[in-house]
Parts: structure tokens; C-alpha cells; sequence
């Protein structure tokens, strides 16, 4: 938050828990990509890095493996 041009408060962001019908499935072979359902990612950090793993496939994917899609 900003008052007369200086930083008041700052605040924490946090990773949601989920993300739904943003990113496609890296996995050629998730059933994701044949049946009509919406792609699903749980996020977590591992080692202070952020990744995805899809609802339906189970893999596990780095942040810009799934982003770059």
C-alpha cells in the first residue's frame, strides 16, 4: 500500500492451491487432452521451486514446462 508516494505496507503473496482451466497438460498421453474435462494442477514448492502436478495424470511438472505450453 502506497501513501503520499512511500511504501506503507507490504504484502505476503501466497501460491493458490489449485489451478483450474488455465494451463494445457504437458503429458501427450493425460486424459485431459481426449476426454472433455477441465485440466486441473495441484501447486506446491519443492526446494524453493514451484510445481504442478496434474489431477488426472499425476505427473509432476516444473513451472515453465507447463507455462511455456
Amino acid at each position: 500500500q502506497i501513501e503520499n508516494y512511500e511504501v506503507v505496507k507490504k504484502l505476503a503473496l501466497e501460491l493458490p492451491e489449485k489451478i483450474n482451466n488455465v494451463f494445457e497438460c504437458p503429458n501427450s498421453n493425460c486424459i485431459s487432452h481426449n476426454e472433455p474435462v477441465e485440466s486441473s494442477f495441484k501447486v506446491f514448492e519443492k526446494k524453493e521451486e514451484i510445481r504442478l502436478k496434474c489431477k488426472y495424470c499425476e505427473k509432476v511438472f516444473s513451472r515453465e514446462i507447463v507455462t511455456e505450453r
